[in-house]
């Protein structure tokens, strides 16, 4: 497998990477998201050349949005803004032609968690600011029951063919400056604030930003400095706090739409239901990549697994790399002699089996699992794959279309695990995903993993929202009401997938009013010329006319995860809704989140918590976990109806429902400025 360098190189020289002088990252936390803005420091060594264009890949995770981008060359500083990706890359291209400074930042299509950096017209000796601004919500660190927060430092070799070079990059001199600031709520306590993978200095009460503010336990700092640009391993920083696992909902209005805003429900659940005995499947990466700590930690996991296991289960262990093979042909059930020799194969595996081949175990897994029991499957990874879209799409199509009872949990083992892919196929198998590192303890996240897969399923979980009757009753006060009537107004998001179709122009497509209400066309026209190109629609530009014609449809509430997945013990769940201009503008009151068991119906109220000042931040991460499930298969546009037949309208417009996913993607990112598949950032000079 080749080596790949993460840097900065001209293009079509990827030996030739230009000196990394400095790197400053400043994230701020607040309560179970972040905000980390990203300034990497480079320089032309040339005195007298010139760089005509520049390329950089550098690695973010799942989960994580770009939300800003900013370029400075020299004296000259340029902005990004979010454009469709076609679109962009003309604006860049253009702009290079006329020798104004430009950047291109592209998330590359076969991994989420690695972007490339166009840069045009470096002059000699010029220095190169990129700073990158982005956000994401924290995972839940099962082993310490806190947040955890990641910062990648290192792009790992991929398994597979990819069109762009990347590889580690070990910088000489420079200097590397992390800071990491605390603010929670007023009622909250930081208990701890810690890093399994670095020394830090930390500063309870206190931030970097307000240095001089009154102390208080609901906030701190922590700093990593070191006197080289660049670092061995993930960076990772864990938060304990008093009300960690206390439920939220927070709600936050956008500075610039009008009536547009965004709530994130937050929520590790507590509840009891008897267990159950599903199959439990191990998959175990022994691949190459995993030579060294990595195995070890498997051989280690796999043991406090197997070990953890109720009496009388169903289990199995399949090992993988280039091929895979099963310990049994067929499921076994737990006891000590099976135990027993579980445990002696697991303490001889190694990473000899070349290269990492993922989907055909996954998929020999499913297809021979026990029809009358549930499944669960506990990925052992570090993720090094690329063409993940195709193992996002089959779990897709096997788990969460037919709502089968599956269930698939990932364990990222090692420093460079690949967060889009361990995420991606938790969140495609109804799971959720857990990484280790080395050095870090493990014994918790197993055992809370495994707990997680002997829970019960719960299906059907809806949302709905309850807004303040004392404002309804101020609005209808000129109506005959009791003031002592108890009454509630709510909105369900499953209320907003029967949808009023429309198609251009507004009317509907071979309607009455759409043949009649038109101006006539001449059927016979002298001034045109039948042999001239065929023009794209009036007011459309070319990139776009794909998109020409599609029926408009944008829901009053959109929910992200739109089929909310699985709550699970020890693990937060993030629920975003995104409230359009045409949602009710009532001040809502609070969140309820219902589901069903074979047990009972489960429920929970949340009582909203509005924010005082606008902003950005929940309504960007909502876009960002819409717009990852329409890369990925899944989202809300699936499961829209036509009121008016209601018919899906993936299967009323089968020929173009992947235009009107790509562009249901294009709209929000460009909305609220979320780069992504689809969507990049394009910064170029303005003259003016």
């Amino acid at each position: 497998m080749t080596s790949h360098i993460c840097g900065l190189y001209p293009t079509g020289s990827q030996n030739q990477f230009l000196p990394l002088v400095n790197v400053e990252a400043h994230t701020v936390i607040l309560e179970t998201i972040s905000r980390t803005t990203l300034t990497q420091t480079y320089l032309n060594p040339s005195a007298s050349d010139p760089i005509p264009e520049l390329r950089y890949a550098f690695p973010l995770y799942d989960g994580v949005s770009v939300v800003g981008f900013t370029c400075r060359i020299g004296d000259r500083t340029i902005v990004g803004q979010v454009k469709e990706r076609q679109r962009a890359k003309k604006d860049f291209k253009d702009a290079v032609l006329r020798g104004d400074k430009a950047a291109l930042l592209e998330q590359l299509p076969s991994a989420s968690d690695v972007f490339t950096t166009t840069v045009g017209n470096i002059p000699a000796g010029a220095k190169v600011v990129v700073e990158i601004t982005y956000i994401g919500e924290l995972k839940h660190d099962a082993e310490v029951n806190g947040v955890r927060f990641t910062i990648p430092t290192s792009i790992m070799p991929r398994y597979g063919n990819h069109p762009v070079e990347l590889s580690t990059q070990s910088a000489s001199g420079g200097r590397l400056q992390v800071t990491v600031d605390v603010v929670l709520a007023q009622s909250n306590v930081i208990q701890k604030v810690q890093s399994p993978s670095h020394p830090i200095t930390v500063a309870l009460g206190t931030t970097s930003f307000a240095p001089n503010a009154d102390a208080a336990m609901s906030k701190a700092s922590a700093t990593l400095c070191l006197g080289d640009a660049a670092l061995d391993k993930d960076f990772i920083i864990q938060v304990v706090s008093k009300d960690t696992g206390v439920p939220t909902a927070i709600l936050e209005t956008h500075p610039t739409i009008p009536n547009q805003r965004a709530l994130m429900a937050t929520l590790v659940p507590k509840f009891a239901l008897p267990a159950e005995k599903p199959e439990v499947v191990f998959i175990c990466d022994c691949s190459g990549s995993m030579q060294g700590s990595n195995i070890n930690l498997v051989r280690s996991a796999l043991k406090v697994f197997l070990k953890s296991l109720p009496v009388g289960i169903k289990f199995n262990i399949c090992y993988f790399g280039s091929t895979y093979s099963f310990l049994w042909p067929k499921s076994a059930t737990y006891s000590q002699t099976t135990l027993d020799e579980a445990i002696k194969h697991a303490e001889s595996i190694s990473a000899n089996m070349g290269g990492t081949e993922m989907f055909q175990p996954i998929k020999a897994t499913l297809d021979q699992r026990y029809k009358d029991i549930p499944l669960a499957v506990m990925l052992l990874t570090d993720g090094e794959i690329w063409n993940q879209e195709s193992l996002f799409t089959y779990l897709n199509k096997e788990i969460i279309e037919p709502k089968a009872p599956i269930r698939v949990f990932t364990l990222g083992i090692g420093n460079g695990v690949s967060h889009a892919l361990i995420e991606g196929v938790a969140k495609a198998g109804n799971g959720f995903s857990q990484s280790v590192g080395e050095g870090e303890k493990m014994e918790g996240k197993v055992v809370r993993m495994l707990k997680a897969a002997l829970t019960p399923h719960v299906s059907d979980y809806t949302l709905e929202v309850k807004y303040t009757s004392s404002e309804v009753k101020n609005k209808d006060k000129d109506m005959d009401m009791d003031d002592d009537d108890d009454f509630e107004i709510v909105e369900k998001v499953v209320d907003g997938l029967n949808v009023k179709v429309d198609a251009v122009d507004g009317a509907k497509v071979g309607s009455k009013s759409a043949s009649t209400e038109m101006k006539p066309i001449s059927l016979f026209d002298p001034s045109i010329d039948p042999d001239s190109d065929i023009a794209a629609p009036e007011g459309i530009d070319t990139d776009e006319a794909r998109f020409a014609g599609l029926p408009m449809v944008t829901p009053k509430l959109l929910q992200s995860p739109h089929i909310i997945p699985p709550l699970y013990a020890f693990n937060r769940t993030n629920v975003y809704l995104l409230m359009s201009q045409q949602s009710s503008s009532l001040t809502p009151k609070s969140v309820v989140l219902r589901g069903v068991s074979r047990h009972g119906p489960l429920e929970i109220e949340i009582p909203i918590q509005i924010l005082d000042t606008p902003g950005e931040t929940i309504h960007q991460l909502g876009a960002k976990s819409a717009i990852a499930e329409l890369e990925q298969g899944r989202g809300w546009i699936t499961q829209l109806k036509d009121e008016s037949d209601g018919q899906l309208l993936r299967q009323k417009y089968e020929s173009r429902f992947s235009d009107m996913v790509e562009r249901e993607a294009v709209r929000l990112g460009v909305q609220f400025q979320v780069g992504g598949k689809w969507c990049s950032f394009v910064a170029t000079e303005n003259r003016k």
